[in-house]
């Protein structure tokens, strides 16, 4: 009653807000706001309410006591004894409603009795025939039944083939498919070749419990597997997984399994295949054989027609770019900032460690997600042993020693220092009889002397330096240490151009 005078004052004070605004607000959905504002426009009711008006007296109001409704007016028959009676040979619902008549001065009509007993039934443990729409779902399971495949060199067994069966609700259109395991890759991998042969998606996808498909099962909300459901949602379907134990639910795969299991599989007992690829084409021509064939009870129309005639044009469109498989993680960030995928390592941002973090990727990238909202992404490395690492990730003192390290950077700070301390350091990091570290170690050197020494003494010294060859650090450092960076070059001559014109050139004419 609280959240309903709250919704009443939220929408009828002086500033008029929308459903959804009042919704976010109180904390409920917005559908049951226009409940309660119905509720109350059907009681009467305006804002500001009676003082008076208690919280029951105002539930009264707006949730009145419902009538009752009786079942009907005339005298019930026995269902257990019409249930029991018609199992019997020659006795009808029609015969049991004329006795029903007879006994009962009150009666209901005919029909009456046959939608009463329909009814009854519904509620009881008995068998019904269900009614699947066109368009509706598919039906998804494994044969019980393998077959194997054998080694091209020695003849042994490689793997025992999984063979993956899905059937269409309102045609029975069977499709099968020989698979190496019952894995997530395999599982979803054979509901995109089922995707192909339909040429299109049923509404919901009901498959069995299986792990692969299924983490945890449950009637009302089961957990679907991570990937799988990705795929669900790339193909805009809804899994609506079996119940456990309750072959009734899938009925239509059931029959598509057992149909496999003895006109496909079992004919080709004696075959030896060498491959999943020779395995599913054998399997080709006796799969269109049962979709082909007539109904027994349905002269003319098979499988196929009904697919063709029915179920086809109620399939949703195919997705215009086709499924990449998404692998899931979840792991807690250390204090390294990093989370290893196949062997490589991908940071997250620093701020987060501790928390619970999400991965997700496939062959081009790799994304991180906390509380369900992106916290990083990265393209997909596969040079195990080296770190992917965005400097934003990093605290700033690690920042710092990365930039510090890196050969681009400190040839941008040598340049701010003068022309002559970027040619010696560039000199330096090019030296290949260096290691990389020494490289590095030495020209950071220099550059970090400008802490202690100007910029225009330290490019002098390193002027100094490129005169004599000396490109050592403890060599500059020796040049500022004695003030010799101040001191002028011997020949300073020998550092300008050469004339192109001079007496003693005697030019291109004089070799002719």
């Amino acid at each position: 009653m609280r959240k309903i005078r709250e919704v009443l004052r939220l929408k009828f004070d002086a500033v008029r807000r929308s459903d959804e605004k009042i919704a976010q607000t109180v904390g409920i959905g917005e559908t049951t706001v226009r409940q309660y504002l119905s509720r109350a426009k059907a009681a009467g009711l305006a804002w500001p309410l009676p003082e008076n008006l208690c919280d029951k007296n105002l539930e009264e109001l707006l949730y009145p006591p419902i009538q009752k409704q009786r079942f009907d007016e005339y005298d019930l028959p026995n269902f257990e004894y019409i249930h029991k009676e018609l199992k019997r040979k020659g006795v009808t619902l029609f015969l049991l409603w004329e006795e029903y008549k007879e006994s009962h001065s009150n009666y209901c009509c005919y029909s009456r009795l046959c939608q009463l007993y329909k009814g009854w039934c519904a509620t009881g443990d008995t068998w019904m025939i269900q009614t699947h729409k066109a368009g509706e779902s598919t039906f998804i399971d494994w044969a019980g039944l393998t077959m194997p495949i054998y080694n091209l060199v020695d003849g042994s067994i490689d793997f025992e083939a999984q063979i993956f069966v899905s059937a269409l609700g309102a045609s029975s259109y069977t499709f099968g498919r020989a698979m190496r395991s019952q894995k997530v890759l395999d599982w979803c991998s054979a509901h995109k070749h089922m995707s192909a042969f339909y040429d299109g998606v049923s509404d919901y996808w009901m498959p069995d419990n299986l792990k692969s498909g299924v983490t945890k099962s449950d009637r009302y909300e089961p957990n679907i597997q991570e990937t799988y459901e990705d795929m669900a949602r790339h193909y805009q379907v809804a899994i609506v997984p079996a119940r456990v134990r309750r072959p009734q639910d899938k009925s239509k795969v059931e029959s598509a399994v057992y149909l496999v299991e003895n006109q496909v599989l079992a004919p080709l007992r004696d075959r030896k295949f060498f491959s999943l690829e020779e395995l599913n084409e054998a399997m080709r021509e006796p799969l269109e054989a049962i979709n082909k064939k007539p109904f027994q009870n349905m002269p003319g129309s098979s499988r196929y027609s009904l697919y063709l005639e029915i179920e086809k044009p109620a399939l949703s469109p195919l997705p215009a770019t086709a499924y990449e498989v998404l692998y899931y993680g979840r792991e807690t960030l250390n204090q390294g900032y990093h989370i290893f995928v196949e062997g490589v390592p991908y940071s997250i941002p620093y701020k987060l460690v501790g928390k619970s973090i999400e991965s997700r990727y496939n062959e081009r990238t790799v994304e991180f997600f906390y509380n369900s909202k992106q916290v990083a992404i990265h393209q997909r490395s596969f040079k195990t042993g080296t770190s992917v690492t965005d400097p934003k990730h990093q605290p700033i003192k690690h920042q710092r020693h990365a930039e510090s390290t890196d050969p681009e950077n400190i040839k941008e700070q040598s340049l701010k220092m003068g022309e002559s301390v970027f040619a010696w350091v560039t000199h330096v990091l090019e030296d290949s009889t260096k290691k990389e570290k020494q490289r590095l170690n030495t020209a950071l050197g220099v550059v970090r002397l400008s802490k202690t020494y100007s910029f225009a003494r330290v490019n002098a010294a390193c002027a100094r330096g490129l005169f004599y060859k000396n490109f050592l650090f403890k060599g500059i450092e020796d040049i500022l240490k004695r003030n010799l960076d101040g001191t002028p070059l011997p020949i300073t001559e020998i550092l300008k151009p050469l004339p192109q014109k001079h007496v003693n050139v005697r030019g291109p004419g004089y070799y002719l």
